[in-house]
Protein backbone atom coordinates (compact mmCIF):
# COMPACT_ATOMS: atom_id res chain seq x y z
CA UNK A 1 0.00 0.00 0.00
CA UNK A 2 1.24 3.74 -0.64
CA UNK A 3 2.32 6.37 1.99
CA UNK A 4 0.03 9.26 2.08
CA UNK A 5 1.81 12.37 1.46
CA UNK A 6 1.71 14.75 4.11
CA UNK A 7 0.21 18.03 3.50
CA UNK A 8 2.20 21.44 4.35
CA UNK A 9 0.84 23.48 7.24
CA UNK A 10 1.99 26.71 5.25
CA UNK A 11 2.44 27.70 1.66
CA UNK A 12 6.27 28.61 0.56
CA UNK A 13 6.77 32.35 -0.20
CA UNK A 14 8.83 32.28 -3.25
CA UNK A 15 8.29 36.19 -4.23
CA UNK A 16 11.70 37.08 -3.74
CA UNK A 17 13.16 34.61 -6.23
CA UNK A 18 10.01 35.25 -8.65
CA UNK A 19 11.01 38.71 -8.26
CA UNK A 20 14.69 38.28 -9.38
CA UNK A 21 13.91 36.11 -12.22
CA UNK A 22 11.47 39.11 -13.45
CA UNK A 23 14.75 41.33 -12.73
CA UNK A 24 16.86 39.11 -14.53
CA UNK A 25 14.44 39.28 -17.56
CA UNK A 26 14.19 43.08 -17.40
CA UNK A 27 17.83 43.20 -17.31
CA UNK A 28 18.16 41.26 -19.88
CA UNK A 29 15.64 43.53 -22.21
CA UNK A 30 17.80 46.81 -21.10
CA UNK A 31 20.98 45.28 -22.38
CA UNK A 32 19.42 44.14 -25.63
CA UNK A 33 18.12 47.66 -26.42
CA UNK A 34 21.37 49.33 -25.28
CA UNK A 35 23.61 47.04 -27.44
CA UNK A 36 21.38 46.76 -30.65
CA UNK A 37 20.84 50.81 -30.75
CA UNK A 38 23.90 51.89 -32.39
CA UNK A 39 23.78 49.46 -35.02
CA UNK A 40 19.94 50.27 -35.86
CA UNK A 41 21.77 54.18 -36.12
CA UNK A 42 24.27 52.72 -38.37
CA UNK A 43 21.90 51.08 -40.49
CA UNK A 44 19.27 53.84 -40.50
CA UNK A 45 21.65 56.86 -40.43
CA UNK A 46 20.15 59.73 -40.71
CA UNK A 47 16.49 58.94 -39.33
CA UNK A 48 17.59 57.59 -36.08
CA UNK A 49 19.68 61.33 -35.33
CA UNK A 50 17.15 63.24 -34.16
CA UNK A 51 17.09 61.42 -31.14
CA UNK A 52 18.97 62.25 -28.45
CA UNK A 53 21.38 59.72 -25.98
CA UNK A 54 18.94 60.03 -22.57
CA UNK A 55 15.85 59.47 -24.53
CA UNK A 56 17.92 56.42 -25.78
CA UNK A 57 18.74 55.31 -22.92
CA UNK A 58 15.40 55.97 -20.55
CA UNK A 59 13.96 54.24 -23.54
CA UNK A 60 15.74 51.35 -23.06
CA UNK A 61 15.07 51.21 -19.07
CA UNK A 62 11.40 51.73 -19.86
CA UNK A 63 11.42 49.11 -21.91
CA UNK A 64 13.32 46.77 -19.42
CA UNK A 65 10.92 47.94 -16.76
CA UNK A 66 8.06 46.92 -18.73
CA UNK A 67 9.35 43.93 -19.99
CA UNK A 68 10.04 42.99 -16.28
CA UNK A 69 6.49 43.65 -14.67
CA UNK A 70 5.84 41.30 -17.80
CA UNK A 71 8.33 38.58 -16.46
CA UNK A 72 6.98 38.98 -12.87
CA UNK A 73 2.97 38.43 -13.92
CA UNK A 74 4.13 35.67 -15.81
CA UNK A 75 6.14 33.76 -13.13
CA UNK A 76 3.38 34.71 -10.89
CA UNK A 77 0.84 33.09 -12.86
CA UNK A 78 2.77 30.09 -13.62
CA UNK A 79 3.46 29.82 -9.65
CA UNK A 80 0.20 30.63 -8.08
CA UNK A 81 -2.11 29.10 -10.89
CA UNK A 82 -4.50 32.40 -10.13
CA UNK A 83 -4.53 35.35 -12.70
CA UNK A 84 -5.89 37.67 -10.05
CA UNK A 85 -3.00 37.22 -7.78
CA UNK A 86 -0.49 37.61 -10.42
CA UNK A 87 -1.99 41.01 -11.49
CA UNK A 88 -2.23 42.08 -7.83
CA UNK A 89 1.14 41.34 -7.47
CA UNK A 90 2.28 42.95 -10.55
CA UNK A 91 0.23 45.70 -10.56
CA UNK A 92 1.82 47.95 -7.89
CA UNK A 93 4.84 48.23 -10.33
CA UNK A 94 3.29 49.79 -13.23
CA UNK A 95 3.83 53.18 -12.06
CA UNK A 96 7.42 52.46 -12.96
CA UNK A 97 6.62 52.20 -16.87
CA UNK A 98 5.21 55.90 -16.36
CA UNK A 99 7.81 57.18 -14.14
CA UNK A 100 10.73 55.81 -17.07
CA UNK A 101 7.95 56.86 -19.86
CA UNK A 102 7.95 60.34 -18.52
CA UNK A 103 11.49 60.75 -18.34
CA UNK A 104 11.81 59.16 -21.90
CA UNK A 105 9.36 62.31 -23.38
CA UNK A 106 10.95 65.38 -21.27
CA UNK A 107 14.05 65.41 -19.79
CA UNK A 108 13.99 64.39 -16.10
CA UNK A 109 17.47 64.06 -15.25
CA UNK A 110 18.38 60.11 -13.76
CA UNK A 111 20.01 61.17 -10.36
CA UNK A 112 16.32 62.33 -10.08
CA UNK A 113 14.56 58.88 -11.54
CA UNK A 114 16.84 56.58 -9.63
CA UNK A 115 16.00 57.55 -6.08
CA UNK A 116 12.39 58.41 -6.86
CA UNK A 117 12.32 54.68 -8.49
CA UNK A 118 14.54 52.89 -5.76
CA UNK A 119 12.10 55.10 -3.16
CA UNK A 120 8.79 53.60 -4.82
CA UNK A 121 10.61 50.20 -5.96
CA UNK A 122 11.07 49.42 -1.62
CA UNK A 123 6.91 50.13 -1.33
CA UNK A 124 6.25 47.96 -4.76
CA UNK A 125 8.28 44.96 -3.11
CA UNK A 126 6.60 45.19 0.42
CA UNK A 127 3.07 45.41 -1.66
CA UNK A 128 3.93 42.57 -4.19
CA UNK A 129 5.44 40.25 -0.91
CA UNK A 130 1.82 41.20 1.14
CA UNK A 131 -0.28 40.07 -1.85
CA UNK A 132 0.58 36.00 -1.32
CA UNK A 133 0.78 36.24 2.05
CA UNK A 134 -2.95 37.87 2.37
CA UNK A 135 -5.77 35.62 3.90
CA UNK A 136 -8.42 36.90 2.15
CA UNK A 137 -6.60 35.23 -0.96
CA UNK A 138 -6.65 31.71 0.35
Amino acid sequence: MGKRKRQSRYEHNHTPTTLLMASFGGGCAFITIETTFPDLIELWGLNMNNLLRWQVHMGSVCVGTLTFILFLFVLEVLETRSKITAWRSSAPWLPLILLTALATAIHIPFYVVVPIGAIYGIWAYRRTCSVRQSPRLS
